[in-house]
Protein backbone atom coordinates (compact mmCIF):
# COMPACT_ATOMS: atom_id res chain seq x y z
CA UNK A 1 0.00 0.00 0.00
CA UNK A 2 0.97 3.51 -0.23
CA UNK A 3 1.23 4.37 3.22
CA UNK A 4 3.57 1.84 3.74
CA UNK A 5 5.98 2.85 1.08
CA UNK A 6 5.50 6.54 2.39
CA UNK A 7 6.56 5.65 5.77
CA UNK A 8 9.21 3.61 4.64
CA UNK A 9 11.19 6.50 2.68
CA UNK A 10 9.83 9.46 4.02
CA UNK A 11 11.96 11.30 6.75
CA UNK A 12 10.35 11.64 10.60
CA UNK A 13 8.68 15.36 11.10
CA UNK A 14 8.01 15.82 7.09
CA UNK A 15 4.71 16.21 6.00
CA UNK A 16 4.92 13.25 3.62
CA UNK A 17 5.35 11.49 7.05
CA UNK A 18 2.43 12.78 8.45
CA UNK A 19 0.02 11.79 5.70
CA UNK A 20 1.44 8.75 5.78
CA UNK A 21 0.37 7.95 9.50
CA UNK A 22 -3.16 9.29 8.82
CA UNK A 23 -3.57 7.15 5.78
CA UNK A 24 -2.90 4.35 8.17
CA UNK A 25 -5.07 5.55 10.82
CA UNK A 26 -7.78 5.61 8.22
CA UNK A 27 -7.01 2.27 6.52
CA UNK A 28 -7.52 0.65 10.15
CA UNK A 29 -10.59 2.59 10.77
CA UNK A 30 -12.51 1.34 7.38
CA UNK A 31 -11.34 -2.12 7.99
CA UNK A 32 -13.06 -1.58 11.81
CA UNK A 33 -16.01 -0.49 9.98
CA UNK A 34 -16.11 -2.96 7.12
CA UNK A 35 -16.33 -5.85 9.77
CA UNK A 36 -19.31 -4.04 11.43
CA UNK A 37 -21.14 -3.22 8.72
CA UNK A 38 -21.10 -0.25 8.54
CA UNK A 39 -19.38 0.81 5.60
CA UNK A 40 -21.54 3.16 4.06
CA UNK A 41 -22.11 5.51 7.20
CA UNK A 42 -18.49 5.73 7.46
CA UNK A 43 -17.83 6.81 3.98
CA UNK A 44 -18.83 10.19 4.59
CA UNK A 45 -16.97 10.54 7.66
CA UNK A 46 -13.72 9.36 6.00
CA UNK A 47 -13.96 11.34 3.68
CA UNK A 48 -14.77 14.51 5.93
CA UNK A 49 -11.54 13.47 7.67
CA UNK A 50 -9.55 13.64 4.30
CA UNK A 51 -10.59 16.96 3.91
CA UNK A 52 -9.47 17.42 7.29
CA UNK A 53 -5.95 16.17 6.91
CA UNK A 54 -5.26 17.32 3.34
CA UNK A 55 -6.87 21.07 5.23
CA UNK A 56 -4.21 20.78 8.17
CA UNK A 57 -1.33 19.32 5.79
CA UNK A 58 -1.59 22.33 3.88
CA UNK A 59 -1.04 24.87 6.68
CA UNK A 60 1.63 22.64 8.09
CA UNK A 61 3.49 22.04 4.78
CA UNK A 62 3.13 25.98 4.56
CA UNK A 63 4.38 26.41 8.23
CA UNK A 64 7.17 24.44 7.60
CA UNK A 65 7.88 25.65 4.20
CA UNK A 66 8.19 28.98 6.03
CA UNK A 67 10.52 28.16 7.98
CA UNK A 68 12.75 26.10 5.87
CA UNK A 69 13.17 29.26 4.04
CA UNK A 70 13.97 31.28 6.49
CA UNK A 71 16.71 29.15 7.93
CA UNK A 72 17.97 29.11 3.81
CA UNK A 73 17.40 32.44 3.53
CA UNK A 74 18.57 36.10 4.84
CA UNK A 75 16.82 39.29 5.32
CA UNK A 76 18.10 42.79 4.72
CA UNK A 77 16.80 46.22 5.97
CA UNK A 78 17.85 49.50 6.19
CA UNK A 79 17.65 53.49 5.96
CA UNK A 80 19.00 55.73 2.99
CA UNK A 81 20.11 59.21 4.52
CA UNK A 82 21.85 62.47 3.49
CA UNK A 83 24.66 63.53 5.27
CA UNK A 84 22.31 65.32 7.78
CA UNK A 85 21.03 62.15 8.64
CA UNK A 86 17.44 63.05 6.89
CA UNK A 87 15.33 60.08 5.10
CA UNK A 88 15.78 59.90 1.32
CA UNK A 89 13.05 58.97 -0.61
CA UNK A 90 12.61 56.65 -3.56
CA UNK A 91 16.50 55.40 -3.90
CA UNK A 92 17.15 52.67 -5.96
CA UNK A 93 18.48 50.06 -4.02
CA UNK A 94 19.60 47.08 -6.15
CA UNK A 95 21.56 43.97 -4.59
CA UNK A 96 23.43 41.87 -7.14
CA UNK A 97 24.08 37.63 -6.12
CA UNK A 98 27.37 37.04 -7.50
CA UNK A 99 26.63 33.53 -7.20
CA UNK A 100 23.82 34.00 -9.50
CA UNK A 101 23.90 37.19 -10.95
CA UNK A 102 20.32 37.41 -9.68
CA UNK A 103 19.25 41.08 -9.17
CA UNK A 104 17.04 42.17 -6.40
CA UNK A 105 15.45 45.86 -6.02
CA UNK A 106 14.03 48.07 -3.91
CA UNK A 107 13.02 51.50 -3.33
CA UNK A 108 13.12 53.35 0.21
CA UNK A 109 9.91 54.98 1.01
CA UNK A 110 8.88 58.61 3.04
CA UNK A 111 11.00 57.26 6.11
CA UNK A 112 13.98 56.19 3.95
CA UNK A 113 13.45 52.91 5.01
CA UNK A 114 14.03 49.85 2.26
CA UNK A 115 13.95 45.94 2.99
CA UNK A 116 14.80 42.82 0.98
CA UNK A 117 12.87 39.71 3.46
CA UNK A 118 14.15 36.47 1.24
CA UNK A 119 17.59 37.08 -0.10
CA UNK A 120 19.90 33.86 -1.12
CA UNK A 121 22.54 33.48 1.29
CA UNK A 122 25.64 34.61 -0.37
CA UNK A 123 28.18 37.32 -1.58
CA UNK A 124 26.38 40.40 -3.14
CA UNK A 125 27.34 44.38 -4.64
CA UNK A 126 24.77 46.58 -3.51
CA UNK A 127 24.18 49.41 -5.14
CA UNK A 128 21.98 52.63 -4.29
CA UNK A 129 21.06 55.08 -6.87
CA UNK A 130 19.05 58.98 -6.54
CA UNK A 131 18.80 61.77 -8.74
CA UNK A 132 21.13 64.63 -7.05
CA UNK A 133 23.44 62.31 -5.09
CA UNK A 134 26.60 60.18 -5.72
CA UNK A 135 26.22 56.79 -6.17
CA UNK A 136 26.79 54.90 -3.32
CA UNK A 137 28.13 50.93 -3.86
CA UNK A 138 29.55 48.18 -1.63
CA UNK A 139 30.09 44.70 -1.27
CA UNK A 140 28.21 42.57 1.34
CA UNK A 141 28.08 39.05 2.39
CA UNK A 142 24.09 37.39 3.67
CA UNK A 143 24.61 34.30 5.46
CA UNK A 144 21.26 31.71 5.85
CA UNK A 145 19.12 32.35 8.43
CA UNK A 146 20.72 35.97 9.02
CA UNK A 147 19.06 39.45 9.55
CA UNK A 148 21.19 42.25 9.13
CA UNK A 149 20.27 46.23 8.90
CA UNK A 150 22.33 49.19 8.48
CA UNK A 151 22.13 53.04 7.41
CA UNK A 152 23.42 54.25 3.90
CA UNK A 153 24.20 58.20 4.09
CA UNK A 154 24.49 59.72 0.28
CA UNK A 155 26.74 62.53 -0.84
CA UNK A 156 24.76 65.17 -3.03
CA UNK A 157 26.55 65.41 -6.53
CA UNK A 158 28.20 68.59 -6.94
CA UNK A 159 27.09 70.77 -9.78
CA UNK A 160 29.26 71.72 -12.90
CA UNK A 161 30.46 74.83 -10.67
CA UNK A 162 31.11 73.53 -7.58
CA UNK A 163 33.33 70.61 -8.87
CA UNK A 164 35.59 73.09 -10.69
CA UNK A 165 36.00 75.24 -7.20
CA UNK A 166 36.49 71.83 -5.68
CA UNK A 167 38.75 71.32 -8.32
CA UNK A 168 40.35 74.87 -8.36
CA UNK A 169 41.28 74.35 -4.26
CA UNK A 170 42.82 71.29 -5.14
CA UNK A 171 45.23 72.77 -7.55
CA UNK A 172 45.78 75.50 -5.54
CA UNK A 173 46.71 73.44 -2.37
CA UNK A 174 49.36 71.46 -5.14
CA UNK A 175 50.92 74.98 -6.26
CA UNK A 176 51.25 75.81 -2.54
CA UNK A 177 53.20 72.43 -1.99
CA UNK A 178 55.26 73.19 -5.03
CA UNK A 179 56.27 76.59 -4.73
CA UNK A 180 57.52 75.24 -0.90
CA UNK A 181 59.89 72.63 -2.59
CA UNK A 182 60.92 75.17 -4.54
CA UNK A 183 59.41 73.95 -8.27
CA UNK A 184 58.44 77.11 -9.35
CA UNK A 185 57.19 76.71 -12.91
CA UNK A 186 55.25 73.87 -12.01
CA UNK A 187 54.16 75.77 -9.15
CA UNK A 188 52.90 78.18 -11.79
CA UNK A 189 50.96 75.66 -14.00
CA UNK A 190 49.00 74.74 -10.31
CA UNK A 191 48.12 78.60 -10.16
CA UNK A 192 47.46 79.39 -13.72
CA UNK A 193 44.96 76.33 -13.47
CA UNK A 194 42.97 77.22 -10.30
CA UNK A 195 42.11 80.67 -11.77
CA UNK A 196 41.22 79.29 -14.91
CA UNK A 197 38.55 76.98 -13.16
CA UNK A 198 37.55 79.79 -10.13
CA UNK A 199 38.09 83.32 -11.98
CA UNK A 200 37.48 85.32 -8.96
CA UNK A 201 40.17 82.66 -6.58
CA UNK A 202 42.30 85.86 -5.41
CA UNK A 203 44.74 84.24 -3.21
CA UNK A 204 45.37 82.21 -6.50
CA UNK A 205 45.77 85.35 -8.38
CA UNK A 206 48.35 86.41 -5.69
CA UNK A 207 50.46 83.40 -5.48
CA UNK A 208 50.62 83.28 -9.58
CA UNK A 209 51.21 86.99 -9.90
CA UNK A 210 53.98 86.88 -7.63
CA UNK A 211 55.46 83.94 -8.90
CA UNK A 212 55.93 85.51 -12.13
CA UNK A 213 57.42 88.36 -11.06
CA UNK A 214 59.97 86.54 -9.49
CA UNK A 215 60.43 84.94 -13.04
CA UNK A 216 60.66 88.38 -14.35
CA UNK A 217 57.83 87.44 -16.21
CA UNK A 218 56.24 91.51 -15.34
CA UNK A 219 53.77 91.40 -18.29
CA UNK A 220 52.07 88.46 -16.91
CA UNK A 221 52.22 89.44 -13.49
CA UNK A 222 51.28 92.84 -13.68
CA UNK A 223 47.98 91.48 -15.20
CA UNK A 224 47.48 88.83 -12.68
CA UNK A 225 48.63 91.00 -9.76
CA UNK A 226 45.52 93.86 -10.76
CA UNK A 227 43.26 90.94 -10.94
CA UNK A 228 43.93 89.79 -7.20
CA UNK A 229 43.95 93.22 -6.32
CA UNK A 230 40.39 93.88 -8.17
CA UNK A 231 39.46 91.14 -5.94
CA UNK A 232 40.67 91.45 -3.24
CA UNK A 233 42.16 95.10 -2.64
CA UNK A 234 43.37 94.72 0.93
CA UNK A 235 45.89 92.58 0.02
CA UNK A 236 49.18 94.16 1.15
CA UNK A 237 51.83 91.38 0.06
CA UNK A 238 50.25 91.99 -3.15
CA UNK A 239 50.57 95.56 -3.15
CA UNK A 240 54.39 95.79 -2.42
CA UNK A 241 55.43 93.63 -5.06
CA UNK A 242 53.01 95.44 -7.62
CA UNK A 243 54.63 98.83 -6.09
CA UNK A 244 57.98 96.63 -6.59
CA UNK A 245 57.37 96.01 -10.32
CA UNK A 246 56.38 99.54 -11.29
CA UNK A 247 59.72 100.39 -9.50
CA UNK A 248 61.76 98.49 -11.63
CA UNK A 249 59.54 99.81 -15.06
CA UNK A 250 60.39 102.92 -14.20
CA UNK A 251 63.93 102.88 -13.05
CA UNK A 252 64.34 101.29 -17.29
CA UNK A 253 62.60 104.01 -18.44
CA UNK A 254 64.33 106.62 -16.39
CA UNK A 255 67.63 105.29 -17.70
CA UNK A 256 66.07 105.51 -21.46
CA UNK A 257 65.61 109.37 -20.59
CA UNK A 258 61.81 108.62 -20.80
CA UNK A 259 60.80 110.71 -17.78
CA UNK A 260 57.03 111.60 -18.08
CA UNK A 261 56.39 107.76 -18.53
CA UNK A 262 58.39 107.03 -15.75
CA UNK A 263 57.01 109.66 -13.72
CA UNK A 264 53.57 107.77 -14.16
CA UNK A 265 54.77 104.35 -13.21
CA UNK A 266 56.32 105.96 -10.39
CA UNK A 267 53.41 107.74 -8.87
CA UNK A 268 51.37 103.97 -9.47
CA UNK A 269 54.21 102.37 -7.44
CA UNK A 270 53.71 105.01 -4.63
CA UNK A 271 50.47 104.48 -4.74
CA UNK A 272 50.82 100.62 -3.98
CA UNK A 273 53.66 100.85 -1.70
CA UNK A 274 54.27 104.59 -0.22
CA UNK A 275 56.50 102.95 2.39
CA UNK A 276 59.42 101.92 -0.05
CA UNK A 277 61.94 104.43 0.49
CA UNK A 278 63.53 104.39 -3.20
CA UNK A 279 59.86 104.97 -4.95
CA UNK A 280 60.49 108.46 -3.21
CA UNK A 281 63.85 108.60 -3.73
CA UNK A 282 62.88 108.44 -8.16
CA UNK A 283 60.03 110.20 -7.93
CA UNK A 284 62.24 112.82 -6.24
CA UNK A 285 65.18 112.92 -9.23
CA UNK A 286 62.18 112.30 -11.66
CA UNK A 287 60.50 116.03 -10.70
CA UNK A 288 63.96 117.55 -10.92
CA UNK A 289 64.31 116.37 -14.51
CA UNK A 290 60.93 117.75 -15.02
CA UNK A 291 61.93 121.10 -12.85
CA UNK A 292 59.44 120.89 -10.69
CA UNK A 293 60.98 122.62 -7.32
CA UNK A 294 57.52 121.34 -5.14
CA UNK A 295 57.42 117.67 -5.71
CA UNK A 296 61.19 117.06 -5.94
CA UNK A 297 61.35 118.38 -2.34
CA UNK A 298 58.66 116.82 -1.41
CA UNK A 299 60.05 113.74 -2.39
CA UNK A 300 63.51 114.27 -1.54
CA UNK A 301 62.76 115.44 2.33
CA UNK A 302 60.59 111.86 2.45
CA UNK A 303 63.64 110.32 1.31
CA UNK A 304 65.74 111.38 3.86
CA UNK A 305 63.29 110.65 6.53
CA UNK A 306 63.27 107.03 5.36
CA UNK A 307 66.71 106.28 4.70
CA UNK A 308 69.25 109.31 6.51
CA UNK A 309 72.11 107.33 6.54
CA UNK A 310 71.69 105.94 2.50
CA UNK A 311 74.47 106.45 0.10
CA UNK A 312 72.41 108.85 -1.66
CA UNK A 313 71.70 110.65 1.19
CA UNK A 314 74.29 113.21 1.00
CA UNK A 315 73.85 113.67 -2.93
CA UNK A 316 70.09 114.55 -2.09
CA UNK A 317 70.72 117.04 0.53
CA UNK A 318 73.07 118.97 -1.67
CA UNK A 319 69.99 118.92 -4.15
CA UNK A 320 67.51 120.13 -1.56
CA UNK A 321 69.88 122.88 -0.84
CA UNK A 322 69.91 123.82 -4.17
CA UNK A 323 66.16 124.13 -4.85
CA UNK A 324 65.54 126.01 -1.65
CA UNK A 325 67.94 128.49 -2.77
Amino acid sequence: MAWIFILKFAEKGSIFYFFAICARLLHIIEEFSSQRGERKRMSKTIIGIWALIFFYGFIFSNLALGQQMEDETAKLEGKILDIDNNPIIQAEIQLTHQGTSHIYSSKSNKKGKFEFRILLAGKYVMTVKKEGYKDHSMELELRAGSHQGFEINLVKELSADQKNEQDAYLSFQKGTALAKENKIDEAIKAFRKSTELKDDFAEAYSNLGILLFQQAKNEEAEETLIRAIELKPDESQVKVVLGNLYFLKAKALLQDEKIDEALEKLKTSYSYNPDYSYTSYLLGYAYHKKENREESIKYFEAFLQMEPNAPQASQVREILESLKK
